[in-house]
């Protein structure tokens, strides 16, 4: 079922790839994976039909969105 919630939000991140589709987004937030002992870059793709990116290293999705991937 689609989601009907229609706030939007924006959030700071940087595109790390990018394809026709989708951004690769991220955020800041790293984590330590099992079995590694330095961070690694926590990294969500992201659909360009739900994001626009404002071009100033910000992007505005809708809220429910920004949830589902972590970035609130």
């Amino acid at each position: 079922m689609a989601n009907t919630d229609n706030n939007l939000t924006d959030i700071a991140a940087e595109i790390r790839h990018e394809t026709d589709n989708a951004y690769l987004l991220f955020d800041g937030r790293t984590e330590i994976k099992k079995g590694d002992t330095i961070k690694s870059e926590i990294r969500q793709w992201v659909p360009k039909s739900q994001v626009e990116n404002n071009k100033d290293g910000t992007f505005t999705m809708p809220e429910w969105l920004a949830k589902e991937k972590g970035f609130i």
